[in-house]
């Protein structure tokens, strides 16, 4: 199941996804992957986690970010779960913008049985209609 981690700049968003990471080792029977935009946080994802730091790989809007993320699941049948934080830095956009990329998640969520598990910012009354679908923990 897709799931947002919804909280102000500076809630503990990013602590919360790593340890979501770091956890979903325990019952994973498939790859995990952890996207952030730069490697700031490489260290403290466990090393058997597949970490990419997008900024590497010159992804600069919604569109391209889906051919990436597509590319990776594509590449790698075995994945359930990927985790991604910073969407604003690796998109440019605010999430209320980002509704085709939230789409393609739910699509390959259906076809390959991927989760994603995405950290925004903003609190539930801001989240856009279409992440309704999406299971949402707030960090206050």
């Amino acid at each position: 199941m897709n799931e947002i981690i919804l909280g102000e700049q500076g809630s503990g968003k990013t602590k919360k996804l790593v340890a979501m990471a770091n956890e979903a080792l325990e019952t994973s029977k498939g790859h995990n992957i952890f996207i952030d935009f730069d490697n700031s946080n490489m260290f403290q994802v466990d090393y058997r986690i597949r970490f990419i730091g997008i900024r590497d790989y010159q992804i600069q809007s919604e569109e391209e970010f889906i051919g990436f993320i597509s590319g990776v699941v594509a590449s790698n049948y075995d994945i359930e779960r990927v985790f991604i934080d910073n969407l604003y830095r690796i998109t440019g956009k605010n999430t209320d913008e980002l509704e085709k990329l939230f789409d393609k998640m739910m699509d390959l969520e259906l076809k390959y049985n991927v989760s994603f598990v995405v950290a925004i910012n903003g609190t539930k009354e801001t989240l856009p209609e279409f992440l309704n679908p999406f299971k949402t923990q707030e960090i206050k």
